[in-house]
């Protein structure tokens, strides 16, 4: 799940993650956060960065680039029902 701070304030956030996660900023650096009950945590996070919020020890590929097709379909967009 990826954040970014529009006005500069903590964010508290029930991400849905089951255990433990982890939170790093743009560059993939860890980020402070503190358990906020319910399944919540709460980030300070200046205006303008973003946070991603994974499962501890996930690194996911954030590559953006073309999806091979899982079957036929129009070249431009499916159509309408």
């Amino acid at each position: 799940m990826r954040l970014t701070s529009e006005a500069g304030a903590p964010w508290v956030v029930r991400h849905g993650i089951a255990g433990p996660v982890e939170v790093r900023d743009g560059r993939s650096r860890p980020l402070r956060y503190s358990d906020a009950g319910d399944g919540a945590i709460r980030i300070a996070l200046p205006k303008g960065n973003s946070a991603l919020i994974t499962a501890r020890g996930d690194r996911p590929d954030l590559t953006i680039a073309p999806v091979r097709p899982n079957g036929e379909a129009p070249r431009w967009g499916l159509e309408d029902a």
